[in-house]
């Protein structure tokens, strides 16, 4: 059946009668770092525990996604956490209060990038090393097998990052001869320094695996 001749009135129809509204937000999104914004969300009537921890994971776990690429290390500790914990809800093993209490505690840490641990003294408030850091800290030995010291990592992770600055230039990230002098000088440091004058050892597959995370953290901190 041809129904050409029907379009212009189907059209108009559409055009009279079907009006397409403009998207209405139901729920805001939380801003987990603003405590009054997630006070807000705690103390208000008429919905469960269970609603407004949920509401509190989704934003947490949006702002994870958002900034893992800039601190993967912390970032991704506690999108496990968050994970467990909303698992740990659903298998029952938390009550409504305590998946609210933890959820809370999670975002709350998220936002002032609670580290659960201390990290070395050179780079407390330097949250470009604290991510490199996080990326070296245990995956350097001697030959001797002997882990590198938290120390000696932070060191590590200030000269990477010196190195980095120094060959950033406009446009680096979509500059592929700039990106290969950079990683060739993140190698020479990897062999000239940490293996020859450190004695570290530095098997290709964690050499490989470090220099790939090193130049991904970089192009997510160092916009040129």
């Amino acid at each position: 059946m041809d129904v050409r001749e029907f379009e212009p009135k189907i059209q108009k129809l559409l055009d009279d009668h079907v009006v397409a509204m403009p998207a209405e937000t139901i729920i805001e999104v939380v801003n987990i770092n603003d405590p009054d914004a997630l006070k807000a969300v705690i103390e208000e009537a008429g919905v469960s525990e269970a609603s407004k921890a949920d509401r509190i994971a989704s934003a947490t776990r949006r702002a994870i996604t958002e900034k893992m690429d800039e601190d993967p290390t912390f970032y991704k500790q506690f999108s496990e956490l968050l994970e467990e914990t909303i698992r740990a809800y659903r298998e029952k093993r938390l009550s409504e209060r305590e998946y609210l209490n933890s959820v809370v505690d999670l975002a709350s840490k998220v936002a002032r990038k609670d580290r659960r641990r201390d990290v070395p003294e050179s780079i407390r408030g330097d949250e470009d090393a604290q991510a490199f850091f996080g990326v070296l800290d245990g995956q350097l030995k001697t030959k001797g097998d002997v882990s590198v010291t938290g120390v000696e990592v932070a060191a590590i992770a200030q000269q990477i990052i010196d190195i980095i600055k120094s060959r950033l230039i406009v446009d680096i990230w979509s500059n592929e001869v700039a990106q290969n002098n950079l990683r060739n000088a993140i190698d020479d440091y990897f062999f000239d320094v940490l293996r020859d004058e450190k004695d570290i050892d530095l098997p290709v597959e964690v050499l490989d695996d470090l220099e790939l995370k090193i130049m991904d953290l970089a192009r997510a901190r160092f916009a040129a």
